[in-house]
């Protein structure tokens, strides 16, 4: 083949590749894929089993043999989509400030708090809401306990100020490692993704005689609540809003096996993401972080946040 190999013998079957492009998950590169029958490197191997793959360690490029000719999958960077940075928050008062106008169909985001979280940890919010609630000026999605006697013993909780959703465990706890967070409307209710896995187990209203609603928010922070208080100590990455709701299994693959993916095909009302696209570097104080979805609505770093090279 003119480079040099190895081939694995996997025996995927006699299949031809069509032309088209993929892209691997986190920080790998993509392959594109070309129908190459005349390629002489290729064809000019033989007597391999059918579905064999070879990969040139050179190059990286993958070869696929059908039984008859070689399909050569093309490696290239350019197309790979990678989390390089992540926003860290100091705990005491920096956030980002960000504007938009939706409804909460669907939130997805990436944490790693600095400290375990039990039901005894102080409260520490992920992302605070405005202009959300008939009896309340804020909501949140929180981290730890004792966030209202509506539910007990939270370990995550989506308070709307009407209602509290939570993720519930008396001896349970969330480690110091990344997870993926995810909530969704359900028509009815609000669901909590921990990991891919539908978690919430308890929910419980606060005030008033309100019914449960989708929220309505008027713009959001991200590491703070209410614009003051119950500071997020840690890091957060790739958030992003859907106004409609994601389907249920479509909401738990945002997990993607713990690497972050690209969100351009589930068209995101917004998406931060941290640096990546603002030329931000490690250490770096956060200003403008570009919102990559169709709303338009910038974050802004204030009082500090910086951005970090430990992502998911």
């Amino acid at each position: 083949m003119g480079v040099s190999t190895i081939s694995l013998g996997l025996g995927l079957g006699g299949g031809k590749a069509a032309t088209s492009s993929g892209r691997s998950g986190g920080g790998g590169g993509g392959f594109n894929i070309d129908l190459r029958d005349t390629h002489s490197n290729i064809i000019a191997r033989s007597g391999d089993a059918v579905g064999t793959i070879a990969f040139a360690t050179d190059t990286y490029d993958l070869y696929v043999f059908d039984g008859s000719n070689w399909y050569f999958y093309d490696y290239n960077s350019t197309t790979a989509f990678a989390s390089t940075l992540s926003a860290s928050f100091d705990g005491t008062d920096d956030y980002l400030a960000v504007g938009s106008s939706y409804d909460l169909g669907t939130l997805s985001l990436w944490f790693k708090s600095d400290a375990t979280i039990t039901k005894s940890s102080s409260t520490k919010a992920l992302v605070g809401f405005t202009g959300v609630s008939t009896y309340a000026v804020y909501a949140s999605i929180q981290t730890g306990g004792n966030v209202t006697g509506a539910v007990t013993d939270e370990l995550i909780t989506l308070y709307t100020g009407d209602w509290a959703y939570s993720y519930s465990s008396s001896s349970g706890s969330i480690n110091t490692d990344w997870h993926h967070l995810a909530v969704r409307w359900t028509g009815s209710d609000y669901e909590i993704y921990l990991d891919g896995t539908q978690v919430k187990n308890d929910d419980g209203q606060v005030v008033g005689d309100q019914s449960k609603a989708k929220i309505p928010i008027s713009s959001f922070d991200v590491g703070i609540r209410n614009g003051s208080d119950r500071h997020f100590d840690g890091l957060i990455d790739e958030v992003a809003i859907w106004s409609t709701p994601l389907s249920a299994s479509a909401t738990a693959d945002l997990y993607n096996s713990g690497v972050p993916s690209d969100l351009t095909s589930l068209s995101p009302n917004g998406w931060w993401r941290m640096g990546e696209n603002d030329s931000g570097s490690n250490g770096a104080t956060i200003g403008t972080v570009t919102d990559q979805g169709s709303g338009g609505n910038n974050g802004t770093g204030t009082n500090g946040p910086t951005y970090s090279s430990t992502t998911p």
